[in-house]
């Protein structure tokens, strides 16, 4: 299975999420919808201020980008 990293960023890291082993890209992006919503929901102060989760693979490739923002 690949590994995906999963970062909080506002342009700069914030936060690492850690390395997790998911299917595919597919996977990895709902994961990461999962990961806004529920930073969203623990960290309402952040909403607003550009922080994004990103995920990327093992070669560093973006696979997505979500903000917070987005519902």
């Amino acid at each position: 299975m690949p590994r995906y990293y999963f970062r909080l960023a506002d342009g700069h890291l914030v936060a690492n999420y850690g390395v997790h082993q998911l299917a595919d890209d597919t996977t990895a992006q709902i994961a990461a919808i999962e990961l806004a919503r529920s930073i969203r929901a623990e960290r309402p102060e952040l909403v607003g201020q550009n922080y994004a989760v990103s995920v990327n693979d093992d070669l560093g490739a973006e696979i997505c980008v979500i903000p917070l923002d987005i519902d």
